[in-house]
């Protein structure tokens, strides 16, 4: 009983931890959404946006779906009645749902989580193919390019979804917080599909790692004599840690689930952490694509004489919002309520007729 009692409570620590994440996850891909879109407006007329932000665009649409439809709604979408976790049954708590909701919900999981996660995958390939091979915009916005790099992602998530959601109805609990596209016990090659398609995804993601952070290591030990060169060789370095900082943020998201995978020897409460890591892909996201702005930012402030620039300040300008700033006249009416001390107070020997 007492263990029942325990799995029921990490349970419930999970779906709250899941919500709470996904609700943060879904700030920082609303985030990243509105500055892409901020960016393609100001940009300048037949100038190419560039098409690592097409990829981002496209991930953080992915996350923010995942996060709104599959973390933060969570048991809500699913059906009530009992889950068995650690041989324990217990009541699935907050659920309110239906077969359709779970359906709905385990076919939005597979088709944004798929696409999310080969998106990922592109996008380190663009850095490779920018910072390595050195193509240009021109070159990656041609369809040849665009086809396998932003499109190809949610192809292969809609052909799975309808495959496996609504050809062969494969949706469950299966002891997550979401309905999703599980295992069938009559179809096992599902299985060895979707490690399949899991490993390939992490293994493209960490080789592109590694030529990544080799390509600028060596650009690091070069030596420029002209200042041409120099800056050309400083901004490959900071385009390829930024390829770095997104592969770096999907893995953190994505790892603890991982080893839930292939390790069943773990803590009893380390479900709960997998349930905050894993939602918070579009936050990690978010750090890694606003990071050089804000970087910049206090660059910026440390140059200039005036230091009193808050960390704040410098956060809202990253983030391209504007503070609101307090007119002349509500000032005025301020100070006018304020009465002045004595010695400071009109006498009538102001000078004034």
């Amino acid at each position: 009983m007492t263990m029942g009692l325990a799995a029921e409570k990490i349970y419930l620590a999970k779906i709250i931890a899941a919500k709470t994440s996904g609700s943060i996850s879904m700030i920082g891909s609303g985030l990243i959404i509105r500055d892409v879109i901020l960016r393609w407006h100001r940009r300048k007329e037949n100038q190419f946006l560039p098409i690592a932000q097409h990829i981002i665009l496209s991930m953080s649409i992915a996350d923010l779906f995942n996060s709104c439809f599959v973390h933060f709604l969570g048991t809500w979408m699913v059906p009530k009645g009992d889950i068995t976790i650690s041989d324990e049954k217990f009541p699935i708590p907050l659920a309110a749902g239906n077969e359709t909701t779970c359906n709905a919900q385990a076919f939005i999981w597979d088709l944004f989580t798929l696409a999310g996660c080969c998106s990922n995958a592109m996008l380190a390939v663009t850095y490779w193919l920018v910072v390595c091979r050195k193509k240009s915009e021109k070159q990656l916005n041609k369809w040849k390019w665009q086809f396998p790099l932003l499109w190809l992602p949610w192809l292969l998530g809609l052909a799975d979804s309808f495959i496996f959601v609504v050809g062969f109805g494969f949706y469950s609990l299966n002891g997550a917080w979401f309905c999703g596209a599980y295992v069938s016990d009559d179809i096992p090659w599902r299985n060895w599909m979707l490690a399949a398609i899991a490993g390939i995804i992490n293994v493209w993601i960490i080789l592109m790692m590694v030529l990544l952070i080799k390509f600028v290591c060596t650009l690091e030990r070069k030596t420029d004599t002209y200042r041409r060169n120099r800056e050309t060789r400083e901004k490959s370095i900071q385009v390829t840690k930024q390829g770095i900082w997104f592969i770096l943020a999907y893995m953190a998201a994505l790892m603890p689930a991982v080893v839930t995978i292939i390790s069943e020897d773990l803590p009893r409460n380390f479900p709960i952490f997998v349930a905050c890591a894993y939602p918070m892909q579009g936050a990690f996201n978010a750090l890694s694509y606003f990071r050089p702005k804000y970087i910049s930012e206090r660059q910026k402030m440390a140059s200039r004489s005036d230091r009193r620039e808050s960390r704040v300040s410098s956060i809202l300008k990253t983030l391209s919002i504007t503070p609101p700033k307090r007119s002349s006249a509500s000032s005025n009416a301020i100070l006018q309520k304020v009465p002045a001390p004595p010695n400071e107070q009109d006498d009538g020997c102001s000078g004034k007729s």
